[in-house]
């Protein structure tokens, strides 16, 4: 690239981005606030790009740990014993086969049908039918083995409770929604057995429905059959009697003949036999009343009120009860809960008293009622007494007789039902589906735990890597340095590829004796593609092109117009390049056609001469330590040329006096000034400045320091601490250069790998 082809602008496309968080976090990163190393070490993700990047860059780390969940979730699921699962579904149906009036029906007489559906889920898991259906398939007689086995140890349980435990766990009834359909699932590790099992516990279920329902129409069956041998005889006793009657009376048929008198006694006669019937009823009911408790009284037991104090009364007993297990009978809510239930047992008492009393009434007033009719009936018994004595009386016992034989004909028929109902044992339950042995386990599953164990690897891989992103407190990405240190960013250094590649060493040991050195020239030809040279040698490279980008940075003019022309490179800590960044910039500077000179301020490990493959035995030291004048001194006598056109270098020299007592001398200044007056720019490698005061005394004398950050190595705290220093000694900070970035671990930066740049090139 020519010099006039040289670029004026900064290719890095992340600058606006992190000067915008720059901008939005002005208190975090300024040194005027003092930030915490915490705090500054903290990354922001203000995007997804963001996140993505930081998976991006760890997308091995995540494809490790999602590899490894997944495959923990295989081996898991191998080594499990398989579990299999059945199922099998009833109906329950919702009416009897026969209904009788006064018998319950097939709810049981339960308030609501879902409250009987409820009640048979309860009764397919009741350990009576459950230890029905373990005698039948003779599982006490199977060996227990795995789980079973070491629970029945651990907890010393009987075989026979642990089995029923198991069991117990194992099944699973439940409803299906509103309807009447209950679905029994069980899970064995034996898929036969399973549904051996689920087919049995219907099976029994049904059997003993039967029985039950069976038991119950029996029972009914033999109290219809006493109750009609009573009607039976009280048919028979009333047709003798309409029998010896119409003898004696020598009448062969009941009177025909309809009058007014006979129509009203008749009226008559069918009021008083009602008012009969409502006497002795109440009459019956009355007498139960005294004879019995009454308690046990139908109307006592199905009056609303008094069932409402009933559950009133059960509910305060057992809170009672509870209370008295825990509390004395002192304790005031003990006291409490009694109070209210003998005051509710004294509304009980109370409205039992207003029942019985209302029973009383009843009677009363039926025996009132019977009274007045029968008057009437004897007054008019008078009028057609003449007429139709007989026949009246005769009409009397005949109703009687008739009435005897309508009740006995329906409880003869009710008998019947009954009998009929308990012969056939129906059942309202109905098998809908049958359980099957099924073919594959119902756990395990593979791909759901395939599926869980690889998110979770996912997961804890993706926590690992934001985790590991939050406590890395290293420099690695362009844009980094700008947002926390809130320093200019003047360009990027890129790993140099070529270096690496060949595997040539950049460095020569530090501590050889000079008579070890090889010559001059065996120096320039062993150092021909160290990566301080690659302006120089490799002037198409990424890395030069890059150095040249980062040149114009540093040339952009100031405020009033002038560029730095003493400038200071140093880092927070060896190893981060500063020489190489250094090095590349003052060859970029003379291919520009300035005059440049390269000081090597590292007096303790110089270096530069080696560099360049030229002699340390006169340098900088000597120069400060020197009394001679420097103003009337030859430029030649100070500095060495080099093979680079323009570049002249000032070395470390010999001298073995401590370095920072040279550079507070007035020579330094001298030196400065003199050099000032033969070039146009001054670069100065200093030392490391975190453990060294060189840097800090030489940036006093430049014009500016620039700060060289090694990527994915100086630490946030490191760049801190420096930028601090400087800020402290009011020195000016340039910008910072991010050294040995490497484009293929971070995407998304505007800068492109060395394979991008020669196709770019065209190379």
């Amino acid at each position: 690239m020519k010099p006039s082809e040289f670029p004026l602008e900064k290719t890095d496309g992340r600058l606006n981005e992190f000067g915008r968080r720059a901008e939005q976090r002005p208190a975090v990163y300024r040194y005027v606030e003092s930030p915490s190393p915490e705090v500054a070490a903290s990354p922001g993700y203000d995007s997804l790009l963001d996140y993505w990047q930081i998976l991006f860059r760890h997308r091995k780390t995540l494809l490790s740990s999602a590899l490894m969940g997944l495959l923990g979730a295989i081996s898991i699921s191998l080594v499990m014993t398989p579990i299999y699962r059945v199922r099998t579904s009833l109906e329950i149906q919702s009416t009897n086969f026969l209904e009788m009036k006064g018998s319950a029906d097939s709810t049981g007489g339960y308030t609501t049908p879902e409250s009987y559906v409820e009640t048979q889920v309860k009764l397919l898991q009741s350990e009576f039918l459950l230890e029905h259906v373990m005698e039948k398939l003779k599982l006490k007689e199977r060996p227990a083995t795995g789980w079973r086995s070491f629970a029945s140890r651990v907890r010393h349980l009987p075989e026979r409770e642990e089995l029923l435990r198991q069991i117990e766990r194992n099944l699973t009834v439940r409803t299906s929604g509103n309807s009447r359909l209950l679905e029994v699932l069980y899970e064995s590790p034996d898929p036969k057995l399973a549904a051996d099992f689920a087919n049995t516990l219907v099976s029994e279920f049904i059997e003993l429905s039967q029985e039950e329902r069976w038991k119950s129409a029996q029972g009914t069956a033999e109290w219809l059959t006493n109750h009609l041998a009573i009607m039976k005889g009280q048919l028979e006793q009333s047709e003798a009697q309409l029998q010896d009657y119409a003898h004696t009376s020598g009448l062969t048929f009941a009177s025909e003949k309809e009058n007014l008198a006979e129509d009203k006694l008749k009226e008559l006669q069918d009021e008083l036999s009602k008012a009969q019937a409502d006497r002795i009823a109440n009459q019956a009911k009355f007498e139960a009343a005294k004879s019995k408790p009454a308690d046990s009284l139908p109307e006592i037991l199905e009056d609303p009120t008094m069932r409402d104090y009933r559950q009133k009364l059960t509910e305060l007993q057992r809170q009672y009860a509870e209370l008295s297990a825990t509390l004395t009978p002192e304790h005031y809510k003990v006291q409490r809960v009694q109070a209210q239930i003998n005051e509710l047992k004294s509304e009980i008492q109370k409205e039992r008293g207003n029942v019985l009393h209302r029973i009383g009434n009843e009677y009363a007033a039926a025996l009132r009622r019977e009274t007045l009719l029968s008057r009437a009936h004897a007054e008019q018994e008078k009028v057609v007494a003449d007429q139709s004595e007989k026949a009246i009386h005769y009409d009397t016992l005949r109703r009687d007789v008739d009435s005897n034989r309508r009740l006995y004909e329906a409880m003869l028929q009710k008998v019947k039902e009954a009998s009929l109902a308990s012969a056939m044992r129906d059942s309202n339950v109905l098998v809908v589906d049958r359980a099957r042995p099924p073919l594959l386990p119902y756990r395990p599953s593979l791909p759901m735990n395939s599926a869980i164990g690889l998110f979770s690897g996912v997961l804890l891989g993706f926590g690992f890597v934001l985790l590991r992103e939050r406590i890395d407190r290293r420099i690695s990405a362009p844009g980094d340095a700008q947002v926390y240190l809130d320093l200019p960013e003047l360009g990027v250094i890129p790993l140099d590829e070529a270096s690496i590649s060949r595997q040539i060493p950049n460095r020569l040991p530090q501590h050889r004796p000079a008579s070890s050195l090889p010559p001059e020239s065996t120096l320039r030809s062993s150092l021909g593609d160290c990566p301080e040279l690659a302006t120089w040698k490799r002037k198409p490279s990424l890395l030069a092109e890059c150095t040249r980008t980062t040149l114009t940075s540093i040339l952009l003019p100031s405020q009033n117009g002038e560029g730095p022309r003493v400038i200071v490179l140093t880092s927070p800590s060896a190893g981060d390049g500063k020489t190489t960044v250094a090095c590349n910039l003052s060859i970029a500077m003379a291919e520009i056609g300035r005059k440049v000179v390269l000081i090597d301020g590292d007096l303790r490990r110089p270096r530069l001469h080696k560099v360049f493959g030229v002699g340390n035995k006169w340098g900088l030291s000597d120069v400060l330590w020197a009394e001679t004048s420097l103003e009337t001194a030859p430029i030649a006598h100070l500095v060495r040329e080099t093979e680079v056109s323009g570049l002249r270098l000032l070395p470390g020299g010999s001298c073995g006096v401590t370095p920072s007592n040279l550079f507070y001398s007035p020579r330094m200044s001298e030196l400065l000034k003199r050099l000032r007056a033969e070039f146009d720019m001054i670069m100065i490698d200093a030392p490391p400045m975190i453990h060294l005061a060189d840097a800090r005394v030489l940036g006093r004398l430049a014009d500016g320091v620039i700060l060289v950050i090694r990527a994915g190595q100086t630490t946030t705290e490191s760049a801190l601490f420096a930028r601090q220093r400087f800020a402290e000694d009011g020195t000016r900070v340039l910008g910072t250069v991010l050294n040995s970035w490497d484009p293929r671990t971070t995407r998304g930066y505007g800068y492109g790998s060395y394979r991008d740049y020669r196709a770019y090139a065209g190379h």
